[in-house]
């Protein structure tokens, strides 16, 4: 309830203020789709993804053997029970089972908490570079801003508590969405050049 109060207390500045603006130093960006339409994006996506992939891939092939392991010694343990040996011989493979059990339990919860730990390594590394990103795309909006007079720029992409669109109307000649999109991406093209001069 707090949250919504800032809100609307927010907008109510703001809707105060924007006489004394004028509607020409006003803007609105769509920073979901900059963000999405942002090459950057797409890079730190593939790069999760194929992390993601790496670290997939080595915990299922742990995980396999882990399996084949216990089967064997579920195999074993099996063996260990065998009333046609001697009491001496089937104490001393229970022994041993029991010692293959422990390892074995040692093993499943180290591979667990590797699981675990990556998993939350890349979300934090996700994190990190997303949060870069947004304050690459926030540089451009302030430089565009400052370049072509707006004191004031709204996110239309932002939604309220109730989930209802913070910016509800703007007209068309407001957003910058394009340009600020146009701008950042100007990186992939430059990259690309720099790439095929390679020998």
């Amino acid at each position: 309830m707090a949250n919504k109060n800032i809100i609307v207390l927010t907008l109510g500045v703001l809707l105060a203020a924007l006489p004394a603006l004028g509607a020409g130093n006003i803007a609105v960006v769509d920073l979901a789709k900059v963000f999405n339409s942002y090459y950057r994006t797409r890079i730190i996506d593939q790069d999760i993804a194929e992390q993601g992939k790496v670290y997939r891939n080595y915990i299922a092939r742990q995980a396999e053997i882990l399996r084949k392991d216990e089967t064997e010694f579920r195999t074993k343990l099996n063996s260990s029970m065998n009333i046609a040996l001697a009491a001496a011989e089937r104490q001393k493979r229970q022994e041993e089972v029991k010692e293959l059990e422990r390892k074995l339990k040692i093993r499943r919860a180290e591979l667990e908490q590797y699981a675990s730990e990556r998993a939350k390594a890349l979300r934090e590394s996700a994190a990190r570079e997303r949060a870069k990103v947004i304050g690459e795309i926030r540089s451009e909006i302030r430089r565009r801003a400052a370049i072509e007079g707006y004191t004031l720029v709204l996110d239309r992409s932002a939604r309220s508590t109730s989930d209802t669109a913070m910016v509800l109307y703007s007209a068309d000649a407001l957003d910058i969405t394009d340009k600020v999109i146009e701008e950042l991406n100007r990186g992939a093209k430059k990259s690309a050049v720099k790439t095929d001069k390679k020998p």
